[in-house]
This record gives C-alpha cells, structure tokens and sequence, in this order.
C-alpha cells in the first residue's frame, strides 16, 4: 500500500494528474473492500441478531477505518484526496491522523482546513485554535484563520488576526493584502488602499518580485502616487517597529527569568 501512496504522490509531483487519480481511486476501492470483508465477517457472526450486527458494524466502521494504514500512508494519501478534492475522504484520512497524533500542529491546522473546505466553520476554527493552544506564534494557523474569518463574514476577527501576523512578520506581503481586505470589508477603503500598497512595496522588492501583481493590480489599479509609496512605507515601518519592540520585551523576560 506504502508503494502505491508514494507512486501517486510522485505522478502527481511528475504532473501526470490523469494516471495518479485512477491510482488513486484503486488505493480507496480496495481500502473499502477490506472494510467489507470485515463487516461481511461480524454480519455472519450474529445471523439471528441481524439488527444488532448492522448497528455494531456501523460503530465498528467509524472508529476502525483506516486502520491497516500506518500514521505516514493517512497523511500522504489525506493530502492527495484533498488534491483530487475528495474532501469526505481527506476528513475521513486527517481525523484518524489526528486521533493518533492528538498534538501534531501541521496535522491540526490542516485538518482545519478540510472542515474549512466543507463548509464547517465551528469545527474549523477550533482546529486552528487547537494549533495555536500549542504554538500561540504559529503563523500558519493564524493566517488560516484570517482567511476563515474573511470567508464567513466576520471582518473585525479577521483584521485582529491579520495585525496578529504583521507582528509577527512585519514583511511578508500577503500579511498587508489579508489586513487590506479585512479593512475593504469593514468598508474603510483609504486605510485598506495604504495596506495593500504597503504588501505590493514588499511583494516588488522581494527576490520573488511582483509574484503577487494581479491581486494588488486589481484593486489599485495604475493610479498610484509618490504620496501613496510614502504612505504604505509608513505602514511598513510602523509594523517593523512594532515586531522589534514585541522581540525586545520577549528577551528582556527570557534576561528576567533564566532557565534553570
């Protein structure tokens, strides 16, 4: 089975798309075969107890699905049903992930991210604060719950989270773009215009220059001032000057008190 998953993985990487999701597909029919089997096996046992057997295989089914794949195989074959946008089967694969790993960051915010992907925001968001419970400066799970915030309509969140990253990281353009839209969406257009210009100063001068352009493109537009630069430079700088102040006080603490 272990060949298989990383055979699809490799097509995939290889771009051959066609070929790894009918490879795909026969890794998941004969991992429900194999459930079958056994729910044919408990079915036989209790003949004169028909619907006690089909409730005890149901149970038996939720919780022992998978169980022949190791921790590695359900988060490799988790991500290519994601991929292929199988996203009940990613659940399926990712929860018992997760249930065997109950502490494993990656496996909590991308597990957020499938609910996230069907339309479960509750379930979503407590995810990506489970992640955050173990690793409060996780960027990853914060970022994720910027985008979830924006997706269901809670702007105020959002913006909170997103000033959360530029704390962090005060130069990485998307953090500006995500507070940008955050502030589009509390219908604070002049504020959201500074930040998105402030993403697209970082965005062209980084080594990946202008990887970002068709976002900032459409909504700036070719009307961009020397006082626009200035002012997304100000942004900029106020976030830098915050990111050193909060490392400042993080090593003054650590100074205060030492590990013993």
């Amino acid at each position: 089975m272990e060949d298989r998953i990383t055979k699809t993985m490799a097509l995939l990487l290889d771009g051959s798309w066609k070929e790894a999701g009918k490879l795909y597909r026969e890794i998941i029919n004969d991992l429900s075969k194999k459930e079958s089997v056994s729910e044919t096996v408990l079915n036989g046992e209790s003949s004169q107890c028909a619907s006690e057997a089909e409730k005890g295989v149901s149970v038996a089914s939720e919780f022992e699905r998978w169980v022949t794949l190791n921790e590695e195989e359900l988060w490799d074959l988790g991500h290519i049903a994601y991929l292929f946008d199988d996203t009940e089967t990613a659940e399926s694969l990712i929860e018992e992930h997760y249930s065997r790993k109950p502490n494993d960051i990656e496996g909590m915010v991308f597990l957020g991210k499938i609910y996230k992907k069907r339309k479960k925001p509750y379930k979503s968001e407590l995810m990506f604060r489970a992640a955050l419970s173990e690793d409060k400066d996780n960027m990853k799970a914060v970022e994720e719950l910027v985008y979830l915030y924006l997706d269901t309509d809670r702007p105020l969140d959002a913006l909170a989270w997103a000033q959360k990253l530029l704390r962090l990281d005060p130069r990485t353009p998307k953090s500006y773009f995500l507070a940008g839209k955050a502030l589009e969406n509390l219908d604070k257009p002049e504020q959201s215009r500074r930040y998105i210009i402030a993403g697209m100063i970082l965005d062209l001068s980084s080594s990946r220059g202008g990887s970002l352009q068709n976002f900032y493109e459409d909504k700036l537009g070719e009307s961009i001032t020397i006082a626009d630069l200035f002012e997304g430079k100000e942004i900029i700088e106020e976030w830098v000057g915050k990111n050193q102040h909060t490392i400042a006080g993080t090593q003054q603490v650590t100074e205060a008190n030492p590990i013993q």
